[in-house]
């Protein structure tokens, strides 16, 4: 018969439906947090998890840098190679064709091929070592290349060609604007009044020469109007006047009388091809540079012009360079670790390139800039006296020191070009050694170019506050320290504007204010983004601490660390002012003992006079190992158990620290546990006989006989004469008739403290197999007549 089965009550369904329902947890919530996912806020996160361990740093880093070596060229040279030449079999890079970088011989560095030999189905080995090799060869040959060309580039000025036309009309436009009579009539108006001011005043030195600045910009100013930017963009201009003024220093360096600004470009990119490229692909390739024998150079260019590998390869072993047609047929590992040391070199000739090129487009850009406030100037504000011909000073100036900056980069680079083709010339062979000579020495150049802009930058604020000073009047010995009106931002102006910067002050000097703190909930420096959190930490901690001095918490503490202290120095004055392990053990004991814990133990020690780390941890360990094992040896009194544990230390080595603490173990059994003393004269003949009969041969009814006489049995006799027990239970030895109950009492109290002294004398003599014996003893006394578990023939360590 089917049961039916039992509903449950309908009191329990919102149990169950409280029991079904979901809680989110705060993680839960906190994942579809969108402010969780913003990119700033997981550039945090990323941020934040790989700084947290320093295996994730170092793991961060290996990856980056075998990405920045390995991958970016091998993406590099895949994407060349994507775009390179079908028909040739991957032989040229078609997509920087246009760049037109040639060496020496007029080979287009986007021919080169790295000749070897691609394997096949029975060499798989070679096959991947000329994939990897092909990677690192067509990314090295992008990045020499684009580098080469953008030096050249910048020098050329053909990329200022596409704006000539645009800002020669634009500064047309801005001079029809400003250069009108209105203009020029209202500003010299202005620059009149402070002449007539400067006369009424006194001044006639400064008012001639306003008069003497107002003459030459009206003078000046309408020629510099006609053609506004011709001095900055013309073929004559001073930007170009000074590149040719560079390139002529540079070509008497080289040796050259007749210079010509295109082709020494030229000459000087072919430089570096051969330099960068042609020597160190040869050595790359065939381990040495082929140059150096002319029928092998010409079947190496012939075969670069042709694109094919195959014809490289034959072309070497025509010549009679069998040592270059083995290691080009042979491709190995250490290729591929010769590659890495090229890209790395190429690399820093990329950042080289890039680095003058951005110095030379800037001084070109800034050249314009300040051609185009010029015009400002010269319509109106060089005849206003005071910063705005200041500002004007600064404009002619800035203009004249961009085509020096020309000047100097060009030079800088010709002796760095120079200084590279001699490090070559001279090295031979030894392609590879002056190639990384050469990254060095490139890296030094950034620097130093650093430095020589620096230096430009300090000449050009000097020279402008000069003639602004002129301008101004002041004279030569105000001009030797002074500042100019208009000059106070000049430091700088290549960092902050002035406006900028007196808004920082301002925003600080509110930042600081205690009033301000005040008004924005009495928070320190209230705009700081944490001021709030940092707020709450300090007045949290202030409150605690004035809590704590006011309770007196805090004295407390240091009166209880003093105590401890005190309790370490105790133990070592105690122990005749000496260092040891025993005096070591004691002072742990002490401090312990004293309500400190083992973490106070080695600052105790410390202070009292301990320096040998060694024994402070010594004793500490062992400290450690004997209160770990008392529980485990004896269940029974407190102080058998660590003794019976000390004992057990010695097992694991009889070191000066666990020595030291068996003795003070048995230090503290003998004078702090069993205290009571009773002395052997206060026993007689017959008690003293029993009981030295118990400590040779103990057994269970001796000590239980002595306890029950203790606890009130007697013996006494019937009138036959026979034995009566006063207590069945525990029989009384028949030789205990006529003893007292007191008399029981004292033989008791005297066998543990009499076992004790003898337990201590064993221990400062060190004889380990007298003290265990010893305390069989004391533990089989105590196991006898108590509720003690443990079996002490098993607990007490035996030596």
């Amino acid at each position: 018969m089917l049961k039916t089965p039992r509903l449950a009550p309908i009191a329990d369904a919102p149990a169950r439906v409280s029991r079904c329902r979901h809680t989110w947890s705060d993680r839960e919530m906190a994942f579809w947090d969108p402010r969780k996912w913003l990119p700033r806020t997981l550039f945090r996160r990323v941020r934040d998890w790989i700084g947290a361990t320093a295996r994730r740093r170092r793991l961060v880093w290996f990856t980056a840098i075998m990405g920045v070596l390995f991958v970016f060229p091998g993406g590099v040279g895949a994407v060349a190679r994507a775009q390179s030449n079908a028909a040739a079999g991957g032989a040229g890079i078609d997509a920087l064709n246009w760049m037109d970088i040639r060496d020496s011989a007029g080979i287009r560095l986007t021919d080169y091929v790295f000749a070897t030999s691609h394997g096949s189905l029975f060499s798989p080995l070679e096959t991947v070592i000329s994939a990897v090799l092909g990677l690192e060869f067509v990314g090295y040959m992008v990045i020499v290349t684009s580098a080469v060309w953008l030096i050249g580039f910048a020098i050329s000025f053909r990329w200022l060609d596409p704006f000539e036309r645009a800002l020669t009309g634009v500064a047309d436009s801005v001079t029809g604007q400003l250069a009108t009579p209105m203009v020029l009539v209202t500003a010299a108006g202005i620059g009149a009044f402070c002449v007539a001011w400067f006369v009424l005043r006194g001044h006639y030195a400064k008012a001639t020469v306003q008069i003497v600045t107002m003459l030459g910009v009206a003078v000046i100013g309408p020629l510099f109007l006609a053609q506004p930017l011709a001095d900055v963009l013309s073929s004559h201009g001073l930007l170009a006047q000074g590149r040719d003024v560079g390139v002529a220093v540079a070509a008497g360096l080289g040796g050259d009388s007749h210079p010509d600004t295109d082709h020494l470009m030229i000459d000087m990119q072919s430089d570096l091809a051969d330099n960068f490229a042609r020597r160190p692909v040869q050595v790359w390739n065939f381990g040495h540079v082929i140059d150096q024998s002319p029928q092998c150079a010409a079947q190496w260019s012939a075969g670069m012009r042709s694109g094919e590998t195959d014809r490289v390869l034959n072309g070497l072993r025509s010549c009679g360079d069998a040592t270059a047609y083995a290691k080009a047929d042979n491709p190995s590992m250490g290729q591929i670790g010769s590659g890495v040391v090229l890209l790395i070199c190429a690399a820093i000739l990329l950042c080289f390139g890039a680095y003058l090129a951005i110095k030379i487009i800037w001084a070109a850009l800034d050249a314009i800039y300040h051609g185009f406030m010029a015009l400002f100037g010269f319509a109106a504000g060089g005849f206003v006296y005071g910063p705005t011909q200041t500002f004007l000073a600064r404009n002619l100036v800035d203009g004249l020191v961009s085509g020096a900056r020309m000047t100097a980069y060009t030079i800088f680079l010709a002796i760095y070009a120079l200084f590279l083709g001699k490090l070559f010339e001279q090295a031979g062979g030894q392609v590879t050694v002056v190639l990384v000579l050469g990254a060095i020495v490139e890296i030094i150049a950034i620097l130093q170019l650093k430095r020589l802009s620096a230096g430009l930058d300090r000449g050009n604020e000097w020279m402008t506050n000069r003639f602004a000073l002129a301008m101004q009047g002041h004279g030569g010995k105000s001009a030797e320290g002074g500042t100019a009106l208009g000059m106070g931002a000049g430091g700088a102006a290549h960092s902050l504007s002035p406006g900028l910067l007196a808004g920082l002050t301002a925003v600080n000097t509110v930042n600081n204010n205690p009033i301000a703190a005040a008004l924005f909930g009495y928070r320190r420096n209230p705009l700081d983004p944490n001021s709030r959190v940092r707020n709450r930490a300090e007045v949290g901690m202030w409150r605690t601490n004035a809590l704590v001095h006011e309770k007196g918490w805090m004295l407390n503490y240091y009166r209880t660390r003093g105590q401890i202290m005190e309790a370490a120095r105790s133990a070592v004055r105690e122990h005749g002012g000496r260092h040891t392990p025993r005096s070591a053990a004691a002072a742990v004991d002490r401090v312990l003992n004293r309500g400190g814990s083992l973490t106070d133990v080695g600052a105790a020690l410390t202070d009292a006079g301990f320096i040998d780390q060694a024994m402070i941890t010594d004793a500490i360990r062992a400290y450690n190992y004997r209160q770990n094992f008392a529980p485990s040896v004896w269940d029974g009194d407190k102080y058998i158990g660590e003794a019976a544990a000390s004992l057990a230390v010695l097992k694991l080595g009889t070191s000066p620290a666990n020595v030291a603490l068996f003795q003070q173990t048995a230090h503290r059994l003998a004078n702090r546990r069993y205290i009571d003393h009773v002395h052997e004269s206060e026993l007689t003949r017959e008690e003293m006989a029993y009981l030295r009969d118990y400590f040779a041969n103990p057994t269970r009814d001796k000590i239980r006989g002595i306890q029950a006489l203790a606890g009130g049995s007697r013996i006494t006799r019937d009138a036959s004469g026979a034995v009566v027990q006063s207590n069945p239970d525990y029989p009384l030895p028949v030789e205990f008739e006529g003893w007292s109950q007191e008399r029981g009492q004292l033989m008791n109290r005297f066998i543990m403290p009499h076992l004790a002294q003898q337990y201590l004398s064993a221990a400062q003599a060190e004889n380990l197999s007298q003290a265990s014996q010893i305390l069989q003893v004391m533990a089989n006394s105590e196991y006898w007549t108590g509720n003690v578990k443990l079996t002490p023939s098993k607990a007490i360590p035996r030596f």
